[in-house]
């Protein structure tokens, strides 16, 4: 679409007002009885710049002539009719024409006479009537497929000199070289060249597609003008001769060897914000420590079309820059050509699906995703996210205590706002630093791994989940705080997050209704493993493992395989924990956890742990040697964790 750029004299828009005139007399204002029983009478003249609207009415009338000048003369309706302009009049009503070519900040006098069909009234009217004064630099209108804008040239530019300007978006602008995109913007093939009336001039800019050459490469922008879109106009003297002193906002540079400039102006002008669109485009983030993995962008139906950006750092900030460090020109940046052509921004819709290993995303980074979704076609309605995100890390950070908050220590934050292993016992447990959080784990007839605490029944949301889908155990109820029941990816993307210093502690159930089910325990630490090895937990992760003696064997080979840490618990002895593959072992306060009780652990280089330490009394039996222990699961951690300061 062609954008062009022209200079005009500003000519008002005529106004008509239906309106039916009276006889009256000289006495009573502007208007005259006229001969023939016809009246006329300026009801309204408004003067802008270098035009003005002027509106009569009339009856009777058929014909009007006029005559302004800047200085008061007394005419006859005659010679008003010989050497002024005639109108055709609206002969009940009102008549409005323009009046043009007129100079700002002046005094006219506007003459007007009128006739009918065959008498030419004797009476003139004469109306005094001031122009606005016309700003050095004024915007008039401005849209998101154009402007206009109008100023005064300084009275030291010579009239005769010629007007330069030059067009572009902020960005590109600012790409092409800082501090001399002056000079290069104001001598481009683009750039125009205009000789304007006296010292004023008034500009339109409409859509139009430029380009640009950088390294060998070509580039276009804003074709058309985007809501919210920040441009840049040039303004410049263009003639032989400079001025050294112009004030402030005023500059001397020189615009090519032998174009030197005295008078310049530089604006950013924004194109008209868009309204807000109800509607904000999804992100999923599915991150791996070595940057694999993958970032899903979703858009519901009446998203017409979104684009995305993801900067690094060091992008980011290079951005800003181009932006003049102004964050609200982001969200009209990521639907630019330039943000196509020279960061990868992308235009779509729909779902996307970002193979994060292309990204070359590093750790200890902060990236940026920006979304800017339209809600119609011309993106007046628009929605926008900008949203930070760094690869998940390796491992958690050192944790000073060795608490293990029993399903996420929910008895204690209150089961209702954090019910059993939900997302938010988890982010109960890391907020309090918890060495781990212990959360129950099933495997479903889908081959997935449901996070849940089974009833006394072993069912969830009333189904057997090694007889369900994830899909329908979470379809089948909610949590008490409105959470859809978690997975095990879920619960890994949460705690797997910078700062955090919280394992899990998976616990491998043993199924014993309707009928034991070993092969399902198993399963669910097998598929366990793969999760955990695919997402990259290992070091966020461990097991304990309950249950009969063929359960325990299987889930160490599995665990081991993995190099994902596991201990049982049970009535087992040290030799046969070690020989299964279990380095240590989680014991219950019922099986006496005294430490001469554990002592034949310690003598064969095993580690414990013990649950579930909630009481005074409880905490009693493992005072005088927890700090031998490899870990203290408990339904109040906070409770616990203070005893051991």
């Amino acid at each position: 679409m062609k954008r062009f750029f022209s200079w005009a004299v500003i000519c008002a828009t005529a106004l008509f007002a239906a309106c039916t005139g009276g006889e009256g007399t000289e006495d009573e204002g502007p208007d005259w009885q006229i001969p023939g029983g016809g009246t006329i009478s300026i009801s309204n003249v408004v003067g802008s710049y270098n035009s003005a609207t002027v509106t009569v009415k009339s009856v009777g009338t058929e014909t009007l002539a006029y005559i302004v000048e800047q200085r008061a003369k007394e005419y006859s309706a005659e010679e008003l009719f010989t050497a002024g302009t005639t109108v055709s009049c609206n002969k009940s009503g009102s008549t409005t024409f323009t009046l043009q070519k007129l100079d700002d900040n002046t005094l006219y006098t506007l003459y007007v006479a009128g006739k009918d069909k065959d008498n030419i009234y004797s009476d003139v009217i004469s109306h005094e009537f001031t122009t606005k004064t016309l700003p050095e630099f004024s915007v008039i209108s401005r849209s998101h497929d154009g402007f206009r804008a109008i100023g005064r040239i300084p009275q030291a530019v010579p009239a005769a000199n010629v007007v330069k300007w030059a067009v572009t978006d902020l960005a590109s602008f600012n790409f092409n070289g800082g501090e001399q995109s002056y000079n290069y913007w104001l001598n481009r093939d683009e750039s125009i060249y205009k000789n304007h009336l006296s010292q004023q001039y008034e500009l339109d800019i409409i859509p139009e597609k430029r380009t640009f050459t950088k390294d060998g490469l070509t580039y276009s922008w804003y074709e058309p003008i985007l809501p919210g879109q920040p441009i840049v106009l040039l303004l410049a003297e263009y003639a032989e001769g400079s001025h050294s002193e112009w004030g402030a906002g005023h500059y001397t540079p020189n615009f090519g060897t032998y174009n030197p400039s005295g008078y310049f102006r530089k604006e950013v002008i924004v194109a008209s914000q868009p309204t807000t669109h109800s509607t904000k485009a999804s992100v999923k983030l599915d991150l791996r420590p070595s940057g694999k993995g993958s970032i899903t962008i979703s858009a519901t139906s009446d998203i017409t079309k979104y684009n995305y950006l993801i900067l690094s750092p060091e992008k980011y900030n290079e951005v800003l820059t181009l932006l003049d460090n102004n964050t609200s020109y982001l969200q009209w940046f990521t639907t630019s050509t330039l943000a196509k052509e020279l960061f990868g921004a992308v235009e779509t819709k729909g779902v996307t699906n970002i193979d994060a290993s292309t990204l070359g995303l590093q750790a200890d980074k902060e990236y940026h995703l920006l979304i800017t979704a339209h809600g119609n076609s011309y993106g007046t309605k628009q929605s926008f996210v900008n949203q930070t995100f760094s690869l998940p890390p390796a491992a958690p950070l050192a944790a000073d205590n060795i608490i293990i908050a029993h399903r996420g220590g929910s008895a204690e934050a209150g089961k209702s706002a954090t019910p059993d292993n939900s997302i938010a016992s988890l982010k109960y447990a890391m907020s309090l630093g918890c060495y781990a959080a212990e959360t129950d784990i099933y495997w479903t007839k889908d081959n997935k791994i449901v996070v849940a605490h089974a009833n006394s029944e072993c069912k969830i949301n009333g189904l057997y989940p090694w007889e369900s889908t994830l899909a329908e155990i979470q379809a089948a109820g909610r949590l008490s705080n409105g959470e859809i029941v978690p997975s095990l990816e879920d619960y890994i993307r949460a705690v797997m997050v910078k700062g955090s210093k919280t394992k899990l502690c998976l616990d491998i159930k043993a199924i014993t209704k309707p009928t034991y089910h070993h092969p399902e325990s198993v399963k669910a630490c097998q598929r366990a493993c793969e999760i955990i090895e695919e997402m990259e937990a290992q070091n966020f992760c461990e097991f304990i493992c309950s249950g009969w003696e063929d359960i325990v064997k299987h889930c160490a080979t599995y665990a081991n395989e993995a190099g994902i840490a596991i201990g049982a618990m049970g009535k087992f002895t040290a030799s046969q924990y070690k020989g299964w593959g279990y380095t240590w072992h989680n014991r219950d306060k019922s099986y006496d956890i005294s430490q001469s009780k554990l002592k034949s652990y310690f003598d064969a280089g095993m580690e414990v742990s013990v649950f579930t330490i909630d009481s005074d009394a409880d905490w009693a039996l493992i005072s005088s040697h927890w700090q031998q222990l490899r870990g203290i699961t408990t339904n109040y951690p906070k409770k616990i964790m203070a005893k051991t300061k």
